[in-house]
């Protein structure tokens, strides 16, 4: 399965930026597809951008029970919450990008949710 992205890297490194700008409370951001291969990325320490995709990959296609079962659709964003912050991640045709911050964000994770949206839709667009 390929990439569904319709921008380039270059493109794609400029929207994450721009989130990581916006949102200060950010400790990382990563676009991908649904099949888990990273696009781009960037993280304010060493972090495996390819685990974290994968495991986000995993915990996506384990909801599908859950959708089921409660009958309201297909994931849209996928929200975890630690001790030391939070993994938000959302996920639109054959995309997805995953944020990852501090408990700083309780205040952003509207703003953190929605931008991602608005990323994703952008990153998919051709």
């Amino acid at each position: 399965m390929g990439v569904a992205f319709m921008l380039g890297k270059k493109e794609v490194e400029l929207i994450l930026a721009e989130i990581m700008d916006t949102i200060p409370e950010l400790e990382g951001i990563i676009a991908a597809s649904s099949a888990g291969k990273v696009v781009a990325g960037q993280t304010l320490r060493d972090m495996d951008h390819g685990a974290i995709v994968s495991s986000v990959v995993a915990l996506l296609k384990e909801t599908k029970a859950v959708n089921k079962a409660v009958d309201q659709g297909p994931t849209q964003a996928l929200y975890l919450e630690t001790n030391k912050g939070y993994t938000v991640a959302v996920t639109a045709s054959k995309n997805l990008v995953v944020s990852i911050a501090g408990k700083d964000a309780a205040a952003s994770l509207g703003l953190i949710i929605r931008s991602l949206r608005g990323a994703v839709e952008k990153i998919g667009k051709s």
